[in-house]
C-alpha cells in the first residue's frame, strides 16, 4: 500500500474511534489503528530519495542479449542461453509468511482466506486465517503456506504469487519484507 492511502485510513479508523467511544468495536479499532501505524513506519523508512547533483547523469548498463548465437570451431551454429540468476531476497520463506497481516489469500483449490489480526482480537497464539464464505473455518495461516497462489491487500493489489503448485512464492515487483514491515 501506498503512504497515502494508508494515511487515509488512519484519518478514517481515528474519526471511527472518537465518533463513538462506547461502541464495542473500539478495542478491534484501536488495533486497527496499531497495525496501519506500524505500516506507515515501515513505508517511511522504505522510501529512499536519491540525490542528483547538477551536471552528473546517470550511467546506465546494458546487458548482453538473452539468448545469442555462438559459432564453434567445428562450424556448427547453436544458441547459448545465459542463466538469470534470481534475487533470493524476492521469495517469501514460511517464516516471513507468518508475519504478513491484513491481506486476502487465494489458494489453488480456488478457496479464498482473509488474514487480519484486529478482527479475530487476538484470541488465538498463531497468526490465523479465516475462509471466505460458505463455512468460515478458521485455521493457522502457515499451515496454507504450501497451498497458496497469491496474496493481495485489501485493495486487490497483488502483493505475491505462485505460478505453479510445485514453485516458490515470489513478491512480486514493487513489495518487499521492508516495505511490508517484516
Amino acid at each position: 500500500m501506498d503512504l497515502f492511502t494508508l494515511q487515509e485510513e488512519k484519518k478514517d479508523l481515528q474519526t471511527k474511534i472518537n465518533s463513538n467511544p462506547e461502541n464495542p468495536d473500539v478495542p478491534v479499532l484501536r488495533a486497527m489503528l496499531v497495525s496501519t501505524n506500524i505500516q506507515i513506519a515501515a513505508t517511511k523508512t522504505s522510501v529512499r530519495k536519491e540525490i542528483v547533483t547538477k551536471g552528473s547523469t546517470v550511467k546506465k548498463t546494458t546487458f548482453p542479449s538473452y539468448a545469442k548465437l555462438v559459432h564453434s570451431s567445428n562450424g556448427k551454429r547453436y544458441r547459448q542461453r545465459r542463466i538469470v540468476a534470481r534475487k533470493k531476497t524476492d521469495i517469501i520463506t514460511p517464516r516471513d509468511f507468518q508475519f504478513v497481516d491484513r491481506v486476502y489469500v487465494k489458494l489453488f483449490n480456488r478457496e479464498e482466506w482473509i488474514v487480519d489480526l484486529a478482527s479475530l482480537e487476538h484470541q488465538y497464539e498463531d497468526v490465523m486465517a479465516r475462509r471466505l464464505a460458505p463455512s468460515w473455518s478458521i485455521v493457522p495461516f502457515v499451515d496454507l503456506y504450501y497451498e497458496v497462489r497469491n496474496i493481495r491487500t485489501f485493495k486487490n493489489k497483488v502483493i505475491a504469487k505462485r505460478k505453479n503448485q510445485g514453485h516458490q512464492l515470489r513478491y512480486q515487483e514493487g513489495y518487499c519484507p521492508k516495505s511490508l514491515g517484516l
